[in-house]
């Protein structure tokens, strides 16, 4: 079975991949999905075997993000769908290698279709006739062009200006203009293999954000002769298209080329094109023929509409919430560190091992400093000293999650709402750990409150507030504040307090991580 990450899943493209590859080879793939949204969130879900929540892929960490999915889940194919991520992801990606891991990315080769302006130069250099560019100095007030981002994707930051308008802009050097070009509008989808084209045209009759909803299929040789002036050219991938207009003078120009699969691509499944088994078939090693036989044919032309499905990613049974510190992460070590350096700043030798297990009783550290001979006052002083220095980023490294929280949480995640309400100070400090150690992806709601005096009752206020049917924590002010919002509470022991303390107060306690005790 391979395993494939599907990069951006939450995109139309994606949807289709997850779902030809699930119902056409469900034995054969083992899918991946990852996005900036939650599980829930993403229509692809249903098709999905794992999943994973990524950061843009603007931010500094999504690239080594990404590398570290592949390595952790054994990734053997990637498919990205956003230019950029076509280029973090390319062919010749030496870290993907590294993992042996083979990308659908661009080859490094394509470097020009970075820039929109480079790819029409380009275009044209292989004899492909491409709209008219005007530079600034060229434009006529009273004109109407089109314009759209030097490094945009798809249609976004696409429309119509005057030339007035145009002269008026600040950053107008991130342009393109050209000329208006007229309908009819086709996509040529192209699927390349083994130095041939093979092709479907789509007439765009209608579109919504872009993406075409009604449209004409058939075979169009005569555009397809500019995907193998291209091809003679240049190397490609697998998979792209290009979109063609008719200019002026009534010639149809190529006014975009996206090496990258097409928003509509399922329109064209429909009507019998199926690049995605094409893309299968590569993966599993396939022969030529069996490669080709869902693309090698001329499609008979054709209507299709797209109809949008309503689909339930997620029935909630019920709100659970979590604690952080003792529930879910394992902040036991921080403590005994913290306490160790704070008695060596105060020049006094003890052991902190016994620290954790003789708070567990229900005990504090003042308890524990004055059992182990330290007067009240300088016990008092340690302490206030202990609580400035506990969350500071620097210990908060020391924390790990308990072993199987991942797992248990994207279980119970697919079923249950799910909820962090966590008492604490540096809460800039909290959400980075959150965040780092991978749980923020399974929880509806992440509440930080202020770790004093009030930390239950501030508690029971969130957890009246989103009507928590349970809430799992492993101390007593976690209990108080079920007591408080009247809400259900499961105490765990393998945290900061044991199972003798809580079955002194007649309360079962659980002594692993696991989602049958949270559903009993």
């Amino acid at each position: 079975m391979k395993k494939v990450l599907l990069l951006s899943c939450g995109t139309n493209a994606c949807i289709h991949i997850a779902k030809i590859l699930k119902n056409r080879f469900p034995n054969d793939f083992f899918i991946v999905g990852c996005d900036i949204n939650k599980e829930w969130l993403v229509g692809c879900s249903q098709w999905l075997d794992d999943f994973v929540q990524s950061p843009f892929s603007t931010d500094s960490k999504y690239y080594e993000f990404v590398l570290n999915v592949c390595k952790t889940k054994n990734i053997d194919w990637v498919i990205p769908v956003y230019d950029s991520d076509q280029f973090l992801f390319t062919q010749d990606n030496k870290d993907l290698q590294e993992l042996d891991v083979k990308s659908f990315g661009l080859p490094l080769v394509l470097d020009f279709y970075k820039d929109k302006q480079q790819a029409s130069d380009f275009l044209s250099s292989c004899g492909i006739p491409v709209p008219k560019y005007y530079s600034v100095d060229e434009l006529e007030e009273e004109t109407t062009y089109f314009i759209k981002p030097v490094k945009g994707s798809g249609s976004i930051g696409a429309r119509t200006a005057s030339g007035r308008e145009i002269k008026d802009f600040e950053n107008i050097q991130n342009y393109i203009i050209q000329e208006i070009c007229s309908e009819p509008e086709y996509t040529l989808e192209c699927f390349n293999f083994n130095n041939k084209i093979y092709s479907v045209c789509r007439e765009r009759i209608a579109s919504k954000s872009g993406v075409c909803i009604k449209t004409r299929i058939f075979y169009n040789s005569e555009l397809e002769k500019n995907a193998v002036k291209l091809l003679k050219r240049t190397q490609l991938p697998y998979v792209f298209n290009m979109q063609f207009m008719k200019n002026c003078s009534g010639e149809y120009v190529c006014t975009d080329l996206n090496l990258r699969t097409a928003g509509g691509m399922a329109l064209s499944y429909a009507a019998g094109w199926d690049e995605v088994s094409a893309l299968a078939n590569i993966m599993l090693g396939k022969d030529e023929s069996s490669i080709l036989q869902t693309v090698n044919k001329k499609i008979c032309e054709q209507y299709v509409v797209r109809h949008y499905e309503e689909v339930v990613t997620k029935k909630v049974n019920k709100r659970i919430a979590f604690d952080l510190d003792g529930t879910l992460l394992d902040s036991r070590k921080r403590h005994e560190i913290v306490m160790s350096d704070v008695l060596k700043k105060y020049k006094i030798d003890l052991d902190t091992s016994t620290l954790v297990a003789f708070k567990s009783d229900g005990k504090n550290n003042i308890d524990w400093l004055v059992a182990n001979g330290i007067i009240l006052d300088k016990a008092r002083e340690i302490n206030a000293e202990w609580i400035s220095l506990i969350e500071k980023d620097e210990y908060l490294k020391n924390d790990v999650l308990y072993s199987d929280v991942l797992e248990v949480l994207q279980k119970l995640s697919k079923e249950n709402d799910l909820y962090l309400v966590t008492a604490r100070n540096n809460k800039a400090g909290c959400l980075n750990q959150i965040k780092s150690c991978g749980v923020e992806q399974y929880f509806t709601e992440i509440e930080i409150v202020d770790s004093c005096k009030e930390t239950s009752v501030l508690k029971a206020e969130v957890l009246q507030k989103y009507q928590i049917d349970c809430f799992i924590g492993d101390t007593e002010s976690d209990y108080k504040a079920t007591e408080i919002a009247d809400c259900d509470f499961k105490a765990v022991s393998y945290g900061f307090r044991n199972r003798d303390y809580w079955n002194k107060k007649n309360i079962k306690s659980m002594n692993d991580f696991n989602k049958s005790n949270f559903l009993e």
